[in-house]
């Protein structure tokens, strides 16, 4: 098992919180830091719990690495986590391959997690060999080739129009990561199936979705809610990069649910 070396980014400050306030973990999209992801989300979090997030290898904080599955990532995070802040269980919160490691310490880490909120995520994502494919261009000609299909993919229409800076930021995250890194994270989700599992937990999970998203819609999302016995909500206006498009609204959906669950 080659477990990569996670940078996490601290977005709170923990002197200025209670000692039992709870600790959120946040996981982000292939291609994109975790910073400008949720930067947004977790000031508003910040606010009442401890917030940490974890970068890919290659992308954000991270350094690079060149082969590593969803499961190794998930471990990881674990091993990240523990040498940042004090053990017991946390909220992990996951944006598409972020929301596979979340999945995947659901099936394998449960008693680690407080709660988890799966975002435009699913358990299997179709055409592997389209994955391989784009691993293999990304590892020749860079993550550029990347830019314009995703700036479709990642957000509703209009939203960049509207919102330049917030969107080019994370488009820069893309042009800046780490080629090998990227082709890794595409060949770690063309392997990764748990259609066939469902953890038998108590771990509280909801899943939200945005009904722009062509990728992880919410058809998608409300079957894999489904499946765990998740609630499932659409927010609107937005499509894959919701703590981005919608801060607020996801921050609140995220908040409230820690907070029933803490």
């Amino acid at each position: 098992m080659s477990v990569p070396e996670l940078g996490l980014v601290e977005f709170s400050n923990p002197e200025q919180l209670h000692d039992d306030a709870p600790l959120a973990v946040l996981g982000p999209g292939i291609g994109t830091s975790v910073s400008n992801l949720y930067g947004r989300v977790a000031s508003q979090l910040g606010q009442e719990m401890r917030v940490v997030g974890w970068d890919l290898p290659g992308h954000g904080v991270s350094g690079p690495a060149q082969e590593f599955t969803v499961a190794e990532l998930a471990q990881g995070v674990l091993d990240a986590v523990a040498g940042h802040v004090s053990a017991g269980p946390f909220h992990y919160v996951g944006t598409s391959i972020g929301g596979a490691v979340g999945q995947q310490l659901l099936a394998e880490h449960s008693d680690r997690l407080a709660s988890l909120t799966l975002i435009a995520t699913t358990d299997y994502f179709p055409d592997p060999a389209g994955w391989h494919e784009r691993a293999d261009l990304v590892a020749q000609a860079g993550t550029p080739t990347q830019v314009i299909n995703s700036a479709k993919l990642w957000f509703a229409p209009d939203f960049l129009a509207n919102n330049a800076e917030a969107g080019t930021a994370l488009l820069h995250d893309l042009q800046n990561a780490d080629r090998l890194s990227y082709a890794a994270a595409c060949r770690s989700l063309a392997t990764f199936d748990l259609r066939d599992t469902k953890p038998e937990t108590k771990v509280p999970v909801q899943t939200l979705s945005g009904p722009s998203d062509v990728v992880t819609g919410p058809e998608t999302v409300q079957e894999l809610a489904d499946k765990l016995g998740a609630r499932h909500e659409t927010v609107a206006n937005t499509s894959h990069l919701l703590a981005v498009e919608a801060p607020q609204v996801t921050a609140e959906h995220i908040s409230r649910f820690i907070s029933a669950h803490r």
